[in-house]
């Protein structure tokens, strides 16, 4: 309050449109500031006339930037009041600050009365400390160009978002962007390189840099020529604009180039009762822990079996424990099918051959297995990888297990079954990596690589 420079009410409230343009006196430090009206203040929140100290609020530095007020700093950098402050407080601290302003005000018979109301107050998101803004000199970086530039890069389809509906979260935040605040006066980061300053760079300006400086940039490496620009970046929703867009009008202005192609916006987790997943709350969860008691497969298993879609997952961990059953029964299935080849003494299958004698129940399964693979296709190449998850667990589990295995005991064909199997694994090798190839180096395949580097099922 002992930086007050204006009182500010809604030029919509009537209670107050006779009072502006007129002074006030502001208490204990005795000075006359004026009345304005703006359209940022809120006539519905407290008695709607708000106090503007524009060298300790961010809102009241717009809107005394908006009328021109003078700015009053009255909290200096080591946290004590100032001698703009007046006698009365100079050199306290803030809280104790508060408590004398609050004590001279009372004695003066000027607090009417008090109250519990909600509000807004930045802290430290370490320590929880209430940040007091105070007005500093900074290096500001111009955001006109790069903004147009990032804009036209996805607006031209150069860069997709997926889902496409996060666009309009980047496409605003470019529109009204600012001036970015480049500088920060910590101790670690990337030093301004400008002689004699000793700011460093805001650590998301440094992050900008990472898809291109982590290849050699500025050198013309081979790194650089081979891999830059990337093809995909998967991300949260909430750094779109810290991050995301950061990246693209970086690598647009220091390379020409787009850094990738497709932005995808992953799903937030959160717990089961849908809070949000956090170490200092104690409500996250340790993947780790997930790994030695189900294994790491069928831990990626229940994490892309929820992402069907909705943007937040509430963490189940059956799905889990219903991963670690579906790698039971690959493992199972695949021991039957090569059991089979060994009895009936196939040594390889190419992937080309043209079966015969097909039965019934093979023409069937080899349909089922075409249908998954153009579904799995279409869905991977969307980025949609819960369902394309579902729609090999739907086909290996029934169509091949529950139908096809059963058939094969009357009707054996080893040939389609090794090869249902082997088309199978190579589905399932992204989501469920490690079974998958250990499986494989056991199956007689002709010309067998490794399965990971394997020719994807078309």
């Amino acid at each position: 309050m002992l930086g007050d420079t204006a009182v500010a009410v809604n030029p919509k409230d009537g209670r107050y449109k006779n009072f502006i343009g007129k002074e006030v006196l502001l208490p204990i430090q005795n000075r006359k500031i004026h009345i304005i009206a703006d359209m940022a203040v809120d006539p519905d929140f407290g008695t709607g006339a708000v106090k503007v100290t524009p060298a300790h609020d961010m809102l009241d530095a717009e809107i005394a930037e908006r009328h021109k007020l003078p700015r009053e700093t009255v909290i200096g950098t080591l946290g004590k009041m100032t001698a703009g402050a007046g006698q009365l407080c100079e050199g306290l601290k803030t809280l104790e600050c508060r408590a004398k302003v609050l004590e001279e005000l009372k004695k003066d018979g000027r607090i009417e009365r008090e109250e519990k109301y909600k509000h807004n107050i930045a802290q430290c998101y370490r320590c929880q400390t209430t940040i007091e803004p105070l007005p500093s000199m900074q290096w500001f970086l111009k955001m006109g160009k790069l903004a147009d530039a990032a804009a036209r890069s996805v607006k031209s389809g150069k860069i997709k978002f997926h889902p496409v509906r996060w666009e309009k979260v980047y496409f605003d935040w470019l529109k009204n962007v600012r001036d970015w605040c480049i500088s920060r006066q910590i101790w670690w980061g990337h030093k301004i390189p400008i002689e004699g300053e000793t700011d460093v760079l805001d650590t998301w300006f440094s992050s900008a840099l990472w898809p291109f400086a982590t290849l050699g940039y500025p050198d013309k490496t081979k790194d650089l020529k081979d891999f830059y620009p990337t093809q995909v970046l998967s991300t949260a929703r909430d750094i779109i604009n810290l991050w995301v867009g950061r990246m693209i009008f970086s690598g647009l202005e220091f390379t020409g180039k787009p850094p990738f192609k497709d932005v995808i916006i992953h799903a937030t987790i959160l717990t089961k009762d849908g809070k949000r997943m956090s170490k200092s709350l104690g409500t996250g969860i340790d993947p780790m822990d997930l790994i030695k008691r189900y294994g790491a497969d069928a831990t990626r298993f229940g994490l892309v079996w929820q992402a069907m879609g909705n943007q937040d997952i509430h963490w189940s961990e059956e799905h889990v424990v219903a991963g670690k059953k579906f790698c039971n029964k690959i493992w199972n299935s695949a021991r039957f099918v090569m059991l089979q080849i060994k009895n009936s003494k196939i040594k390889n299958q190419n992937d080309n051959a043209k079966f015969k004698n097909l039965t019934t129940a093979d023409k069937k399964i080899l349909a089922a297995l075409k249908k998954a693979k153009k579904n799995v296709n279409t869905r991977i190449e969307k980025y949609e990888f819960g369902p394309a998850l579902h729609t090999l667990y739907d086909f290996f589990w029934h169509e091949f297990c529950d139908i096809y295995i059963e058939e094969s005991k009357k009707f054996l064909n080893p040939e389609v079954l090794l090869f249902a199997l082997s088309e199978s694994l190579k589905l399932l090798h992204p989501f469920m990596p490690f079974i998958t190839e250990d499986i494989w180096s056991q199956l007689p395949v002709q010309n067998k690589k490794l399965l990971m580097i394997e020719k994807w099922p078309s």
